[in-house]
């Protein structure tokens, strides 16, 4: 199966438990699989099944006949099941949903996966709160590298207002420092990271589509709103493909745990495609994967 789609293809829903088929409906609760009867199958019993169908049937007391290799061979009336696959294993949901496998429409699954490689911000009550998060991802560095987080949002903290490189800078004087706000819009670096933005920042000159934030003497607080972040990104060190092949696994696995089976990818470069379909020809990618050209780079030139 080809888990990654480019431009308008539709994505085929599969169920939880990484559950997949077509069904037909028929006479009462039963719904019979066109599919051919097949050893090792485990049957769910005893579950609330959201069957998807033009009439939106819901199974109250429903059962689920899913084969070894994860395709569905029955789904239904319990009776009809158990009757039809007497030897199989029979598993009890105790009255749980089943519902069909979620499909995030605007996702962003690179970031996700970075998410593993950065310092967690996100929920932090206080500056102080932030601080102590990135000494104790800090430890895990080499000297020199760059310490790159994500999640702050100073609207949390006791004084909500923006904070200023100078906090970064009086913790961390000797490495580069990045944090990119929950929201992904802005960012907040240290002096040793603005220093190494290949353009001078002071002034009152901005760009289109971005703010840096200056103090009364015209210098870089250090943060940085929308398109004025790529200054600080393009300095940035990438990721190995090894570090960012991991982090792709711990982000599918994460969706996977939480009832997705597939997700729109909202730009995509032809870097990240190439992952994608490596995962998939190794067997690597469990969610499917509508990948939309990145407008602002080579995938939109080449692909479209």
């Amino acid at each position: 199966m080809n888990n990654l789609s480019i431009g308008s293809a539709a994505l085929v829903a599969a169920l939880l438990l990484s559950l997949s088929g077509c069904a037909k409906e028929e006479a009462g609760d039963e719904i019979v699989m066109e599919v051919e009867p097949k050893a090792d199958i485990v049957l769910l019993l005893n579950a609330r099944i959201h069957t998807v169908s033009a009439e939106g049937s819901v199974l109250k007391d429903g059962a689920m006949a899913v084969a070894s290799d994860g395709t569905l061979a029955g789904i239904g009336d319990r009776k009809a099941l158990l009757a039809a696959f007497p030897a199989s294993e029979q598993v009890d949901l105790g009255g749980h949903t089943v519902v069909p496998g979620l499909i995030d429409s605007h996702a962003h699954l690179a970031g996700l996966a970075q998410s593993f490689t950065r310092a967690n911000l996100v929920g932090a009550q206080s500056k102080d709160e932030v601080l102590r998060r990135l000494r104790d991802f800090e430890a895990g560095l080499p000297a020199g590298a760059w310490l790159l987080g994500r999640g702050w949002d100073q609207n949390d903290w006791p004084d909500p207002v923006f904070p200023s490189r100078r906090d970064l800078d009086a913790a961390f004087p000797d490495r580069p420092v990045w944090l990119r706000r929950i929201d992904g819009h802005a960012g907040w670096a240290n002096s040793r990271a603005l220093a190494e933005v290949d353009r001078d920042l002071t002034g009152d000159w901005q760009d289109r589509g971005g703010f840096i934030h200056r103090d009364s003497t015209a210098e870089p607080t250090g943060i940085l709103v929308d398109k004025a972040m790529d200054l600080v990104e393009r300095a940035v060190p990438p990721d190995s493909p090894e570090l960012l092949s991991k982090a792709l696994d711990m982000a599918t696995q994460a969706l996977v745990r939480r009832g997705l089976t597939g997700v729109h990818e909202a730009g995509t470069s032809l870097d990240l495609m190439a992952l994608y379909r490596s995962k998939i020809e190794d067997g690597a990618m469990p969610v499917r994967i509508y990948a939309m050209a990145d407008g602002l780079n080579e995938a939109h030139a080449r692909l479209c």
